[in-house]
């Protein structure tokens, strides 16, 4: 890894730096950035540093702040924001990535820090990550009940792998629930809710989950699925070889898995993202004709280049699906959602939840719900599916549907996270809930679906809903 100090020489951590400078602005709006423009001039090694230092800064955000809040004598708010994303990747070393010497992590946050402010800022830069090479003191082995029980303590930083940092101090907050969000880093506003839907306990357990790093899971074309444990350029050059290979999770595959006991003649993906889930509605319906579309110009662009070879799949612009209006027979909606089922991928979506955005979202989804049912003809089923933990954006947003329009529920699959700190691979996934829904008062077999053992399934009769 290049750490020179040659005042033109791009280095990964100079440019991790000006990105979180930027996320600071922004912060709790943050977003992950294009890593093109700025990394292009770095090789390979460097790039892969710079992603993880990037990657892991923002996903333990809110803990690194209230650390290095607890060595500043001056406001978080008042310091630039050149100096906060320097101070926030400098803890992120320091406290989260135990293969870079603490000298290394130091030194070039100061010596980055005179070139582009002064003498004075570098000083200042070096006391306060120096404050956080002494707060940080005993590792505590996965074993030591200090780090299984880290919510318990004021003074215990978990780390990904279930291990732990015993700090020199008492640091954390004293009240439970703002203990648990800063250590775990996620909103207030998230863990009050999840409290109130599920219960302290269970809320423990998707803290937790949050901590997990998740894994990149590939799906062949016969539909078995591995873990991934090679570099990002060997995972380009092995999804290029067969583009029927796919990066998902399974929990995301399993939503569509429910719609394989139909035959439908014509489908629309009404919010199609990146088309994932439009890949594994070609595979699995191939005679079926397919409309992709999604709001975002780049996402539709991306749609068109991934799917100029296929015959019967067609992006289109939004609203824009002309002939097959009243005549879809399959309807899927995975609708825009808060990604709080998915945070360890998601991380830069942990600290905008709020009640008023989730109230937002709510209504959007309505709103796609009420344009896009229009383009079904009778008997059509729709696959509504989120990536969401909240009731309001799953289970009860089914049930305003089944009542608004007089829509029966075939099947539907509530997933809790699974996979907790330091945990093989192989047993993360992903937290979602999809249903399937019909007009047609008729029912499709149980044998129709292929289900996974671990499931939470509730198959509901109308609009009075049982707990998933």
């Amino acid at each position: 890894m290049n750490t020179a100090s040659d005042p033109k020489k791009q280095t990964p951590r100079a440019v991790v730096f000006q990105r979180l400078a930027r996320q600071s602005i922004r912060f709790p709006d943050l977003a992950i950035e294009s890593r093109s423009h700025d990394t292009k001039a770095l090789d390979e090694r460097d790039r892969a540093f710079a992603r993880v230092l990037e990657l892991g800064t923002i996903a333990r955000w809110r803990s690194l702040q209230h650390l290095l809040e607890s060595c500043l004598k001056r406001s978080w708010s008042n310091i630039d924001p050149e100096i906060r994303g320097v101070l926030l990747a400098g803890a992120t070393q320091i406290l989260l990535m135990e293969s870079v010497p603490d000298h290394a992590a130091v030194d070039e946050a100061v010596n980055w820090t005179k070139r582009r402010s002064n003498a004075g800022a570098g000083g200042f830069v070096n006391g306060v990550l120096r404050s956080i090479i002494r707060l940080r003191g005993e590792r505590l082995e996965r074993s030591d009940q200090r780090a299984s029980e880290w919510w318990l303590h004021g003074n215990v930083l978990p780390l990904e792998n279930g291990e732990a940092w015993l700090l020199t101090k008492s640091v954390f907050p004293e009240e439970p629930t703002v203990r648990l969000g800063v250590q775990a880093s996620l909103s207030d506003d998230l863990i009050l809710n999840w409290i109130g839907e599920v219960g302290w306990e269970a809320t423990l357990v998707r803290a937790a989950h949050c901590l997990s790093r998740a894994p990149i899971n590939v799906i062949e074309r016969d539909g078995t699925n591995a873990v991934w444990e090679g570099s990002h350029k060997a995972l380009a050059e092995h999804l290029e070889e067969d583009r029927g290979r796919r990066v998902q999770d399974r929990v995301s595959a399993m939503s569509v898995n429910l719609t394989g006991g139909l035959e439908p003649e014509v489908i629309v993906d009404f919010c199609a993202g990146r088309g994932t889930k439009t890949h594994q509605l070609h595979r699995l319906h191939p005679n079926a004709r397919i409309l992709a579309s999604d709001p975002h110009d780049g996402r539709r662009a991306e749609l068109h280049e991934a799917f100029t070879d296929v015959e019967n799949v067609e992006i289109v612009e939004p609203r824009r699906f002309g002939d097959v209006l009243g005549k879809v027979d399959l309807l899927v909606l995975d609708v825009p959602y808060s990604n709080s089922g998915v945070l360890p991928r998601r991380a830069q979506a942990r600290y905008r939840f709020n009640k008023q955005r989730l109230k937002s979202l709510v209504s959007l989804q309505k709103t796609i719900v009420e344009e896009s049912l229009p383009l079904l003809k009778e008997g059509a089923h729709v696959l509504y599916a989120t990536c969401s933990l909240e009731k309001a954006e799953n289970q009860r947003q089914v049930d305003w549907i089944t009542r608004r329009f007089d829509a029966k529920v075939v099947r539907s699959r509530s997933m809790e996270p699974a996979g907790l700190p330091g945990d093989p691979a192989s047993t993360y996934t992903d937290g979602g809930f999809h249903a399937l829904l019909t007009r047609d008062s008729t029912r499709l077999s149980n044998d129709d679906f292929s289900l996974h053992s671990n499931d939470q399934i509730t198959t509901h009769e109308g609009p009075e809903n049982s707990k998933a």
